[in-house]
């Protein structure tokens, strides 16, 4: 499994693609510069689904022209999540240049402990993480921790939007950190890709 980390125009967000070199699909986690995704895809890959570690118009603005492009595509993301993919308010898109309100469909919701199988042999474990916003997700695959803006080394969690929830965030930061072991890579929503032996 190999997984490239694209930095977004949006607030330096970051889009990860997930990808096996034996499987002619990948996986997103979030998604910003849909252009850039597309920049770094084989023309007959495709994306077969976005795991959404929240739903933050920087972590989800590029999710229409992805289901344009793939519309088999699935969105994984939390019930507060999917709530905010079809609200410019929730979602924040509303306070910035565009709104955007989901058009697509095809949406899985995800709770805590949920599995979802990627490639053979590879899985990807849902941790359910409030308190930067309360749909916040948290997401293992084998040694990365993707955890959205729940825990971005060295930065302190943002709780003041709608939404956040300080206490909830103390709890959340300790379940991520119980998911953190010595050969964890953790890729936050903001900033470089982590390797926990580096901290």
């Amino acid at each position: 499994m190999k997984v490239k980390q694209i930095i977004n125009s949006e607030f330096s967000s970051n889009t990860y693609i997930i990808s096996d070199p034996a499987s002619d699909w990948v996986w997103l986690i979030d998604i910003g510069e849909f252009d850039e995704v597309l920049n770094c895809l084989n023309k007959e890959v495709l994306v077969r689904g976005v795991f959404i570690t929240h739903p933050h118009f920087d972590h989800i603005y590029g999710i229409n022209q992805l289901i344009d492009n793939f519309p088999d595509c699935k969105v994984y993301i939390s019930e507060e999540g999917r709530k905010a993919l079809f609200s410019d308010k929730l979602n924040l898109s509303y306070y910035h240049n565009e709104s955007i309100i989901f058009r697509g469909s095809n949406v899985q919701i995800l709770c805590e402990t949920d599995k979802i199988g990627l490639f053979e042999r590879c899985f990807l474990e849902t941790l359910e993480t409030p308190g930067h916003n309360q749909g916040c997700l948290t997401f293992k695959i084998e040694e990365y921790l993707f955890t959205g803006d729940s825990y971005i080394p060295n930065v302190e969690v943002v709780t003041k939007l709608k939404g956040g929830n300080k206490e909830a965030s103390k709890k959340s930061l300790q379940k991520i950190s119980d998911n953190i072991c010595e050969n964890t890579i953790i890729c936050p929503g903001h900033g470089e890709m982590r390797n926990n032996k580096r901290r």
